[in-house]
């Protein structure tokens, strides 16, 4: 019965035969009673063994001694010893277990037996290896060596092989990794030679195993496909099973998820065949693992609990508490931080009773990393210190070296950069030693992004390049993917955009040639970083594969990448997008990021009190979360969006939370928030008192770009109460930091600022260099934006402006007309000059280098008998170059405009001034205009509800503020327009000026009386107009589309009813009278009959519902569109005209 696993049976049945015995009371000298005593004993000794009830064991194998040395059997005490170690071994009472090996080795050595003590050496190495303990590694390695030389003495071929895996294991536990795989191989050679099949199937296993550690996973795949063949081969379901597991690690590990999936599941339906309950529990961990990869988080979690409700049905306590560890990770992963933590604990407790020191080791770690995400940084450290102790004590080096990386990430986010790096390279030190190819290369990883956070870009760059190197050489795909991202994102933080698409490219090639989806979306993310058009493949990607938090990333990432081109109101849309997905998936910690990114949009919309109420939402989600480091994050955003009372309140508040908790990277920022606070109120000793602390703690911490940013606000404090000297000296260090460490933002500022210093200290013969300086590098750094104008032009509208003007202003100053002129064209209508130059393949020659600066005269002279006015302002002056057809550049520019007259249209400056719709000069009739707009929240207007006044903002005395714009644009120069043409290249709100209605005084003649108007963008797009090839442009047909048919369609979400524009349809109609063709309208003017026709057309005028600001016009839906037509089915988009390559000549919208 026993040996059929019927032990409780056979325990019944023994009882009984031993009443039986007892019963017969034969004498104490009857051989036959003790012969069968003993032998009864033994079934019931080995079947308590087999259920596991040790202290039963115990007193059977105790019984068992007492009867065999009385008997002289001192073999069979010498296996009954074993035994007894065994199960004392259970017990985990390693000292009596050693007692009893001890006395059997004498015993089994006494009597000559070299196997049983050659067995008996080993088993008592396997369990000092299993301690764990460093003082007992050595001792462990000396009894396998002596199990093995009895082994190579007697010829035991099969123990000797044994053996050689036992020293394996042993050195591998303690991660000498290459002398492990010198021992298999040994242990392979002779399993080979004895053509022991089983044997060399499991080391071919322990190979794979090995070699995964020591980063050779292709060849791992080998070995593990070696013992799978055999173990097909010799029917070993079980190993077979094991194998498969296996073979789904190796393939998890090379990026293979789906593959690896399928290889567990079919380890998983043979171990529930063979009814092996460990095993399976084992699977559905590795199973989860996979899943989580390929973003099933809530299937991972399952399939964890699923292990565990195993594990608790057969009391595996270790497996148990592995599988606790594990849905701690998951929910970690998914966010919830508090329960992840009590899984965590729920896994310590049964660690620490059964003695696993090294999962123990493992859950410490893992409870550091949920604190440290829950802002409980020096709890963090408590616990990652305690992991250290006992992974020292245990000698687990790779361990070891995963805590002190560990140590180091949380000291990096704790501002520690110093001690942070020198743990990172602990970790490193460690790694080499042990031949931790992998972990290396993430450590080097580690250090690249603390010195990228630091600003130290050259030497980031270093360390990926290391990380990569070791990667590339052993075949590591997913990390070179990482690292190529890694070095995209650090080449794009010095502005290097070319070469940081580039390895995105890289990354993205390997990621979908591994198939990792996931990696794939968050390469399109920051490949997006330079355009919308790649977050949108990435979010394409994501919604394919049903990742909602990927989703709800590039989301953000559009809302992010919209705010750097100031469209904060597409922003907010995409941030309100991602709030309502992490809403939807219970993912508060992207909730609370993502309100915070909503409050930093709406402060720039001006929204201050909408700001501050998602900045205190996200604020409440990290108190409600425990996070401290990130509630401090989020109080020092509040501030930046309150009043400056509140922003002093909430400095505070983020200082205080920083101190307690050692951020010093948050109490520089707090230092930081609180300078400007006493800045605002003129305290300029207390500001530069919290500026110089600010400066001690980056210099401290070693973040070189916040001290930098210290160094540039106490020059600002000095540049306020006159200490020019002192404020060019912080200068002059913003500019030796920055030249370090790289960052054309920064230093074009600064070399902003210092240009401005100069002037301010009356230099201005050295604020030239400056000046040109920043022009060369603001223009290097555009022109590597080539193809990508929604950048460029976000790029020219931040960095063109003010220095631009300044340099200008002092070159006309001086008596420099054409200099000035020059650099005013640097402003003017680059993007589209840009794309005229590459659509007519000719070449734009205007950059920043003064050499270039040649070939105006040329432009104006090929335009005939006129001149150009070409014009500028500032607040309260206008500027104007007249040029001649005869080369002759002249120069005049208006009087101040005094408060008067800017009050008396409510504006505060000539920009606002011009602000005025050419409706709202009154130069046009009032009346109803059709309203033509296309936008999200537009209503489902009824037909007389389509007309509204769109006539704009209406000026108060039309009349007066017309002939103060003559007088302010056109007096200054009226002697010198002697031509009959005028062509005016006018800037910013001047487009919105009524030129030809310009007149001197009521009653007098209109500008368009006396000159013909010409108005162009710029010089340089006139230029590559009169170079375009003569046959580039299509020279007949037209096309004519008016009130295109739309009807109830989809538009952003929401169905909305297009109404029919009867006014559009009139104007169509007279367009299509005047130039001989017949209109496309209603159902006719479907999106694929305007595509069709446009690229072929000279002239093309288009009457339909539209967006100016996204380039959306509504057609027609095709015919054979569903019932609600969506976007895709009516919408023409720029992107769409542009692929056509228009060749029109005119085209009205």
């Amino acid at each position: 019965m026993q040996k059929t696993k019927r032990d409780l049976q056979a325990i019944e049945l023994c009882k009984e035969c031993l009443v039986l015995l007892n019963s017969i009371a034969l004498g104490e000298e009857d051989q036959f009673s003790i012969q069968s005593i003993i032998f009864i004993d033994a079934i019931m000794m080995s079947a308590y063994i087999n259920i596991s009830d040790y202290a039963k064991a115990e007193r059977c194998a105790r019984k068992l001694l007492f009867a065999l040395h009385d008997s002289g059997d001192q073999k069979s005490e010498g296996q009954v010893r074993f035994k007894l170690a065994k199960i004392l071994r259970k017990q985990r009472r390693f000292e009596d277990a050693r007692k009893q090996y001890e006395i059997a080795i004498g015993n089994t050595k006494a009597i000559g037996e070299r196997l049983e003590e050659a067995n008996g050496y080993s088993s008592l190495g396997i369990m000092l290896k299993s301690l764990g303990l460093l003082d007992e590694y050595q001792k462990a390695k000396e009894y396998h060596e002596k199990a093995l030389a009895i082994q190579m003495q007697i010829g035991d071929k099969k123990g000797e092989a044994t053996t050689y895996e036992n020293l394996g294991k042993l050195l591998g536990t303690f991660g000498e990794y290459q002398k492990t795989k010198e021992y298999y191989e040994k242990a392979l050679a002779i399993q080979m030679q004895i053509g022991d099949k089983k044997g060399e199937a499991t080391t071919y296993g322990n190979l794979g195993i090995v070699l995964l550690l020591l980063d050779e996973d292709q060849k791992a795949k080998e070995y593990h496909e070696k013992a799978l063949a055999i173990q097909m081969q010799i029917g070993d379901k079980k190993g077979e099973a094991t194998t498969y597991g296996n073979l789904g690690i190796v393939l998890r590990l090379l990026g293979e998820y789906q593959k690896a999936k399928e290889y567990h599941e079919e380890a998983l339906a043979i171990q529930m065949q063979i009814g092996d309950k460990r095993r399976e529990a084992t699977t559905y961990g590795n199973l989860a693992i996979v899943l989580l990869l390929l973003d099933e988080d809530q299937k991972a979690k399952e399939y964890h609990e699923k292990a565990l409700a195993i594990q608790m049905q057969i009391t595996d306590k270790k497996g148990e508490a592995t599988t606790y560890g594990n849905l701690g990770i998951v929910l970690q992963l998914l966010g919830e931080y508090l329960k992840a933590k009590e899984y965590h604990e729920e896994a310590l407790a049964i660690q620490m009773q059964i003695g696993d020191k090294r999962g123990e080791a493992t859950t410490y770690g893992n409870l550091g990393n949920v604190l440290g995400l829950l802002g409980e940084y020096q709890k963090a450290i408590e616990y990652y210190e305690k992991a250290l102790a006992i992974q020292m004590q245990i000698a687990e080096k790779a361990g070891e070296a995963t805590t002190y990386r560990n140590l180091g990430n949380v000291l990096g986010l704790l501002g520690e950069y110093q001690k942070a790096k020198e743990y990172y390279e602990k970790a490193l030190a460690i790694q080499m030693q042990i031949g931790d190819k992998k972990g290396e290369a993430t450590t080097y990883r580690n250090l690249g992004i603390l010195l990228g956070s630091l600003g130290e870009y050259q030497k980031a760059k270093k360390y990926h390049e290391k990380a990569l190197a070791i990667q590339m050489q052993i075949g590591d795909k997913k990390g070179q993917a990482t690292t190529y991202e890694n070095l995209g994102i650090v080449l794009r933080l010095v502005d290097e955009y070319q070469k940081a698409k580039e390895y995105h490219e890289k990354a993205l090639a390997i990621q979908m040639q591994i198939g990792d989806k996931k990696g794939e979306a968050t390469t399109y993310g920051n490949l997006g970083n330079k355009t919308k058009e790649y977050y949108e493949k990435a979010l394409a990607i994501q919604m394919q594969i049903g990742d909602k938090k990927g989703q709800a990333t590039s989301y953000v990432n559009l809302g992010d990448v919209l705010g750097l081109l100031d469209e904060y109101q597409k922003a907010k849309e995409y941030h309100e997008k991602a709030l309502a997905i992490q809403m939807q998936i219970g993912d508060k910690e992207g909730e609370a990021t993502t309100y915070g990114n909503l409050g930093i949009v709406l402060g720039s919309l001006g929204e201050y009190q909408k700001a501050k109420e998602f900045h205190k939402k996200a604020l409440d989600i990290e108190i409600e979360a425990g996070g401290r480091s990130v509630q401090a994050a989020c109080y020092l955003k509040l501030g930046r969006v309150s009043s400056w009372l509140a922003k002093y309140l909430y400095g505070e508040k983020a200082l205080s939370i920083a101190t307690e908790i050692g951020d010093r990277d948050c109490q520089a920022d707090a230092f930081g928030l609180l300078g400007d606070v006493f800045f605002w109120r003129k305290d300029y000793q207390k500001a530069i008192e919290c500026f110089k602390k600010q400066l001690a703690i980056s210099g401290e911490i070693c973040n070189r770009m916040k001290l930098a940013r210290s160094y540039r606000k106490l020059a600002l404090v000095f540049l306020e109460i006159g200490e020019r000297e002192r404020a060019s000296e912080c200068f002059e260090k913003v500019r030796g930091i920055n030249s370090d460490i790289g960052g054309i933002k920064v230093e074009l500022s600064t070399l902003g600022l210092m240009s401005t210093l100069r002037l301010l200290q009356s230099r201005s013969e050295e604020a030239y260099p400056y000046f040109y300086q920043y022009m060369a590098k603001h223009e290097a750094w555009r022109d590597s934006q080539q193809g990508n104008e929604q950048f460029q032009l976000g790029i020219s509208e931040k960095y063109a402006g003010a220095p631009y003007k300044v340099l200008s202003r002092l070159l006309y100053s001086a008596g420099n007309f054409r200099d000035a002129l020059y650099v005013e064209e640097l402003t003017r209508a680059r993007c589209l000059a840009d794309l005229v130059a590459r659509n007519f393949s000719v070449e734009n020659h205007i950059s920043a280098d003064p050499q270039s600066w040649y070939g105006m005269e040329e432009i104006v002279g090929k335009e005939g008998d006129s001149a150009f006015l070409y014009i500028s302002y500032d607040d309260r002056r206008v500027f104007l170059w007249v040029l001649k057809a005869n080369g002759d550049i002249l120069f005049r520019n208006s009087e101040e405009v005094d408060d008067k007259t800017l009050m008396a249209e409510d504006a505060y400056d000539l920009n606002t001034y011009f602000n005025k719709s050419i409706c709202g000069f009154d130069v046009l009739p009032r009346q109803n205009c059709e309203d033509r707009s296309l936008n999200e929240t537009m209503s489902i207007l009824t037909q007389d509800e389509s007309e509204t006044d769109l006539r704009g903002e209406k000026a108060k005395d039309p009349e007066r503020m017309l002939s103060e714009c003559f007088k302010l644009i056109i007096a200054p120069v009226a002697e010198l327009l002697t031509e009959p043409e005028i062509i005016i290249v006018p800037e910013r709100n001047l487009y919105q000026v009524p030129f030809a209605a310009l007149r001197d005084h009521i009653g007098g003649k209109y500008l368009s009386e006396t000159f013909r108007l010409r108005i162009v963008p710029s010089l340089t797009t006139l230029k590559l107009i009169q170079d375009c090839p003569v046959d580039y442009h299509s020279q007949t047909d037209a096309l004519v589309v008016g009130d295109p048919k739309v009807g109830w369609a989809l538009y952003k979400g929401n169905i909305r009813n297009f109404k029919s524009l009867n006014g559009a349809r009139k104007e169509a109609e007279m367009i299509g009278q005047l130039l001989g063709v017949q209109p496309l309208s209603g159902e006719r003017a479907t999106r694929e009959a305007v595509l069709q026709v446009m690229s072929s057309v000279s002239l093309i005028h288009i009457a339909a519902h539209g967006n100016a600001d996204r380039g959306e016009i509504a057609l027609s839906p095709c015919p054979t569109a569903k019932s609600i037509p969506e976007e895709e089915d009516y919408l023409l988009r720029i992107a769409d005209i542009s692929q056509v390559k228009l060749r029109a000549k005119l085209v009205v919208l």
